[in-house]
């Protein structure tokens, strides 16, 4: 399976990938040390990326009242969190956004759900108290990203795929793993390595569907699955997986967390990706 994984991931015509930028600056915010210095300085030079950042900060969605002319001023305004989070959504919907058909997504769908897993899993971080915002935040964004890697590939059997869903009750992953012989969390997880994202980052992506998989459970990939069952139930994004997949019971007991308590975090993450989808809407 690893042999075959890599094969396809090298066939990709267009492999996506992530810019220097972005990954340094993921580097920086995965490291509790860093300052508020080394984050501005992982973007600076980037002229699109703070061009970006700007517009966005601009944007009538903050209705401030001066204009944000620097990153050091949009970091001051804005906080650090929220500045990290504008440059990694914007680069996920570039990167998130074309259709995927194997999928059952239309354009903007895949970015669309990612968006709300990013946005829940930091939600879901806060209630467990963990440290690592940044880091679960950018890790529910790209917790789909080997959808991009199988879609050609899944566009051929996908019917296939669809119908043990549908008439033998399988989880989509479940079908995935009968019909191709792996999955597209496995896909992900194999190409966050090629971009040499942090181990933690790479477990989240890899292990969002089946956390009872690890040696030992890792709250980081139990938020991210958490998050990813919040927004699928509430069909946020959602293709062909999105009604055929099953939250993990034992995560959710071992996390502290109740139903209710997911039930908030949907509501809180709706509202907020409403307030996203808009702010990128406007130019």
């Amino acid at each position: 399976m690893t042999l075959m994984l890599d094969r396809i991931v090298d066939r990709v015509a267009t492999l996506p990938h992530l810019p220097d930028t972005v990954l340094r600056l993921v580097s920086v915010v995965s490291n509790p040390d860093s300052s508020v210095e080394q984050i501005v300085e992982a973007i600076r030079y980037d002229q699109s990326l703070t061009a970006e950042v700007l517009r966005l900060c601009n944007s009538a969605y903050y209705g401030l009242a001066r204009t944000i002319d620097s990153l050091d001023a949009a970091i001051c305004l804005l906080g650090t969190s929220k500045v990290f989070q504008l440059v990694m959504a914007a680069h996920a919907r570039t990167l998130l956004g074309r259709p995927q058909e194997g999928y059952g997504l239309p354009a903007g769908m895949l970015w669309l759900h990612s968006a709300g897993v990013a946005t829940a899993a930091r939600l879901l971080a806060r209630r467990m108290r963990l440290p690592q915002m940044g880091l679960l935040f950018t890790a529910g964004l790209l917790h789909d990203v080997g959808k991009i890697v199988l879609n050609e590939f899944v566009q051929a059997q996908y019917l296939e795929v669809v119908r043990q869903v549908t008439q033998e009750g399988v989880s989509f992953c479940e079908a995935e793993q009968r019909v191709l012989g792996y999955t597209h969390a496995e896909a992900g997880a194999r190409l966050a390595e090629r971009w040499n994202l942090p181990r933690a980052m790479v477990r989240c992506i890899g292990y969002h569907h089946t956390p009872a998989d690890l040696p030992q459970a890792d709250p980081l990939v139990d938020a991210v699955h958490l998050a990813d069952a919040v927004c699928l139930l509430l069909g946020i994004g959602t293709g062909h997986d999105g009604l055929a997949y099953r939250g993990s019971a034992t995560v959710l007991r071992r996390c502290g967390l109740t139903e209710l308590d997911l039930e908030s975090v949907g509501a809180e993450a709706v509202a907020e990706l409403r307030s996203v989808q808009a702010m990128f809407a406007r130019k």
